[in-house]
């Protein structure tokens, strides 16, 4: 038994029952096993969905790199969102029961700890060229500023999906081809810089 196989054993359960197991050692006598096996890799119910949720955000960034010819960054992220939408729509039934119902719930849980985690680990790799952040001299302060950005971004993404009741979700697609549209015209223009400038004029007055 892994961790693998807990989080399949899980999804299994709540996609065939809408509800949680009563408990810990209700979940392991459903899979057959002792409940300490389940302590080995997880313990909590919150865990195994924060790392179901994760897995899905990993499966994507492998499945979106197997691309047989190199791409930019924006085409990379772009694929990742095209992948990770087809990902979430072959689990949809799971990944509704395990979000909150809205948003300010999610931002005040931990369901997407880990996936954040990997997804700004994934936009590293890419090495974006954040010039239009030159304005800011700690290079800690950009990358945390990007950062929260980025990550803003994948959850504005994520629950138009959650929301978004057209056929074959097509509305999230496009979406998200003008959300990227946009955050890279912001990424490689001096738009950042203007804003900001606007932002202490109107604060100083």
């Amino acid at each position: 038994m892994d961790s693998t196989q807990i989080q399949q054993a899980y999804s299994a359960y709540v996609s065939k029952h809408n509800e949680r197991p009563k408990n810990m050692a209700f979940f392991a006598e459903s899979m057959k096993i002792d409940e300490s096996k389940i302590y080995e890799y997880f313990t909590s119910f919150n865990m195994i969905e924060e790392s179901i949720l994760n897995h899905f955000v990993k499966n994507a960034i492998d499945l979106s790199k197997k691309s047989e010819h190199e791409m930019r960054p924006k085409e990379s992220i772009l694929t990742f969102y095209f992948t990770f939408m087809e990902v979430l729509k072959s689990n949809r039934s799971l990944v509704l029961f395990i979000l909150p119902k809205n948003k300010v719930s999610t931002l005040k849980t931990k369901v997407l700890n880990q996936s954040k985690s990997s997804f700004l680990e994934f936009l590293k790799e890419l090495n974006i060229d954040f010039s239009a952040f030159s304005f800011i001299p700690d290079s800690d302060i950009k990358n945390k500023t990007s950062d929260v950005l980025a990550w803003i971004q994948f959850e504005s993404i994520l629950w138009y999906w959650v929301k978004d009741e057209s056929i074959n979700f097509e509305k999230t697609y496009v979406f998200i081809e003008k959300s990227l549209k946009l955050s890279f015209e912001i990424i490689e223009s001096n738009i950042s810089e203007s804003l900001v400038d606007l932002g202490k004029f109107i604060f100083k007055k």
